[in-house]
């Protein structure tokens, strides 16, 4: 047996390990958004409140808005946790981390300060920024990956 024939191929590795990967990414994720939707029906007024804030949705649609999604959130992580319609949560979490990074990189463009409304950790929620617009992408970025390597 040849030196090379004992070497097990990085891509073998990581076949096997991903699914571990990928599942304590869809519980990290799902925890994540349960967190964030609960948090947003705690406080559903502040939260409606501050999507105002934001200046892009007419005023008839922000009740609307601010009762939706966090109830979109909340199931969309209980379903990531559970395994149930995992393709959809992925979709709808995909579309709506989208929708807020667009959104708070407008309203940080535009020269407007607040919290943004997204996660509030430790009693105190972060304005917008570049932290927030960078954690989004990267929470973007998590979530494409974990659709992409659910497929397989």
């Amino acid at each position: 047996m040849t030196g090379k024939e004992r070497i097990i191929p990085l891509r073998e590795i990581f076949k096997k390990h991903n699914l571990y990967l990928l599942i304590l990414l869809e519980i990290f994720l799902g925890l994540l958004f349960v967190y964030s939707g609960y948090i947003k029906l705690k406080n559903i007024h502040e939260f409606a409140l501050t999507v105002a804030k934001y200046g892009i949705l007419p005023s008839y649609f922000i009740n609307l808005f601010s009762l939706t999604v966090p109830f979109l959130e909340l199931f969309s992580g209980i379903f990531l946790i559970f395994g149930i319609l995992k393709k959809g949560a992925y979709l709808v979490l995909i579309k709506l981390i989208f929708i807020f990074t667009l959104a708070i990189t407008y309203a940080f463009v535009s020269g407007r300060i607040f919290e943004c409304g997204c996660f509030e950790i430790f009693g105190k929620e972060e304005e917008i920024g570049i932290y927030s617009i960078f954690r989004n992408l990267i929470i973007f970025l998590l979530l494409l990956y974990g659709i992409r390597f659910r497929k397989k």
